[in-house]
């Protein structure tokens, strides 16, 4: 168990300001990060969303100096890291962990083994470093697989001996690069409801590197949305579920489309933008409710067709996990006229609903 107490002075977990990273290839130079600011406060779960090439890889390699910024600065618990000598950021990187798509294991190592590696390397003696393994192994739910060799179990399985192992060193940050993406639905549940465990429990923060929604939704109360190289948009993910303000934040949240299928749609379209405009339906005018927990159990909508004698067309209607809590939404078409619009939309937020226009840069 982590002591909690020593770094309650030392500001946020992470915080990164004004970064920039560029690379010089044969083509010239490429700018990967773009003035990226962000807060992660401790015992968070923070998720940071993009499609592939956006810069959220190399983003979460800069918070432990895996790669160096071009400028700007990344604190670790109050410490600035371009400030520290090499042995210095050696150690601190010990209170960082990391897990990979692709795990990372030792093939030809046990499980126990696997775990034991990062300890042997830090100088730990090898029956206490055993002791730390299988108490991991429990914390996993893996404890009778120690003599197993990762060839020899599941996707889901390896991924919990990776984390097991990242957790040796007692780490204070863990850092999941795309930790469920190889996985099939069912698993990467269990695994987020293992790192949702792991939070509470250990007092971890976790910063989740991910190009699905759906995961940043399940686990995280803070989201970042990075979109060539720029941090577009970040904050609660509740509030970005209710109120998406930018064009990529809106196509997470109302299209519904994670990042790698943001290419096909934008292909798809014909305008200069990339996107194109709502099918073409008898209303002039489109907005997005959001339940609350309490309007959900109320017929609102057709309620509020009855009150006005005028019905509305329901153009979506869906509901997500946000965070443990099923939280409703409907994109809904309104009647000809801009008097019983307006009307129509006060109706609904005095029954406590969230309401946002939906523009023509949503992809329906």
């Amino acid at each position: 168990m982590n002591d909690m107490n020593d770094t309650n002075n030392k500001g946020p977990a992470v915080e990164v300001r004004n970064l920039h990273k560029t690379f010089q290839t044969k083509d010239g130079v490429v700018e990967a990060l773009k003035d990226i600011s962000l807060t992660v406060e401790e015992g968070d779960i923070y998720g940071i969303i993009g499609m592939s090439g956006a810069g959220k890889s190399t983003l979460v390699r800069c918070l432990n100096f895996l790669e160096r910024p071009t400028s700007g600065q990344v604190y670790v618990e109050g410490r600035e890291l371009s400030t520290l000598k090499d042995q210095e950021l050696r150690e601190l990187r010990r209170s960082i962990g990391m897990i990979f798509q692709s795990f990372n294991l030792l093939m030809q190592k046990s499980v126990l083994d696997n775990i034991c590696f990062p300890l042997n390397i830090s100088g730990v003696k090898k029956a206490e470093a055993r002791e730390r393994a299988r108490e991991l192994l429990k914390t996993v739910d893996l404890a009778d697989k120690e003599k197993a060799y990762p060839a020899q179990l599941s996707g889901g399985q390896r991924q919990r001996v990776a984390i097991a192992r990242a957790l040796a060193c007692n780490p204070k940050i863990l850092l999941c690069d795309e930790a469920t993406s190889a996985l099939d639905p069912q698993t990467t549940q269990s695994i987020l409801s293992l790192l949702r465990k792991i939070n509470r429990e250990l007092g971890l923060t976790i910063i989740i590197i991910t190009h699905q929604m759906s995961v940043v939704q399940e686990i995280c109360s803070r989201v970042a949305i990075i979109e060539n190289g720029e941090l577009v948009e970040d904050g609660f993910v509740e509030e970005i579920f209710k109120h998406p303000k930018s064009r990529a934040g809106r196509r997470l949240v109302i299209e519904g489309k994670d990042p790698d299928e943001w290419e096909a749609a934008v292909s798809e379209t014909s305008d200069e933008k990339g996107v194109g405009p709502l099918p073409i339906l008898n209303e002039n005018r489109r907005i997005r409710i959001v339940f609350s927990r309490n309007s959900a159990f109320e017929p609102v909508i057709s309620n509020m067709s009855i009150h006005f004698k005028t019905p509305v067309n329901i153009l979506k209607a869906d509901t997500r996990n946000i965070g443990g809590t099923a939280k409703g939404e409907m994109i809904l078409g309104l009647p000809d006229g801009p008097e019983i619009q307006e009307k129509m939309i006060q109706y609904l937020k005095d029954h406590s609903l969230a309401v946002e226009e939906v523009t023509e840069d949503v992809v329906g």
